[in-house]
């Protein structure tokens, strides 16, 4: 299960970023983990970013593995609309993480029910920025719509439910093995 969210531009600073479920190598739990990776192109006369010539480049892509109380707080802080921030140290790279609202103003095109004309009103709609600076000088950001926010909390909380439901499922193992060792004779 994965959620992708590719924001290309002109200027060529675009991002994707790829939050998917995995499994962690060690206690084989499901995990989540991001993907990003700098625009490396713009093709004008299409209007399409590319970000694969980038995919070798390790300046300009980061994986991250997220443990299970950062994706909860992943969840409340887009529930709750406050900034979270945390910071992840491996190998030589430190990273800080920064997940934080911001209130966006869209234009949104009305008719006038008396005059029968169209007319462009503003409004605010609640979105989320995704920062991560790797090493002070390496930065990934991604603005994130209402829609993108919710499907990237629905994403955490599948993966919170499908951890839950596999340690339940080894605990029952355990629980089975030890009570077939004790039955045994020796």
């Amino acid at each position: 299960m994965s959620l992708q969210i590719y924001k290309p531009n002109k200027g060529n600073t675009g991002f994707a970023f790829s939050f998917y479920m995995g499994q962690d190598k060690k206690s084989k739990m499901p995990i989540l983990f991001l993907n990003a990776i700098a625009q490396h192109s713009w093709d004008s006369s299409k209007r399409i970013g590319s970000f694969s010539g980038n995919k070798d480049n390790p300046d300009k892509n980061l994986s991250i593995k997220f443990n299970e109380f950062e994706v909860g707080s992943i969840i409340s802080a887009i529930n709750n609309r406050y900034e979270w921030n945390t910071y992840h140290a491996f190998e030589d790279n430190k990273t800080q993480i920064k997940l934080a609202p911001w209130d966006k103003q869209i234009k949104i095109s009305k008719i006038n029910q008396q005059t029968k004309k169209p007319y462009e009103e503003t409004q605010t709609i609640p979105a989320f920025g995704i920062v991560i600076t790797r090493n002070g000088s390496q930065t990934f950001r991604i603005a994130l719509e209402p829609g993108e926010s919710e499907c990237l909390k629905a994403l955490c909380q599948f993966l919170l439910n499908e951890k839950f439901k596999k340690a339940v499922e080894l605990n029952e193992e355990y629980r089975s093995r030890a009570k077939d060792s004790k039955n045994k004779p020796f």
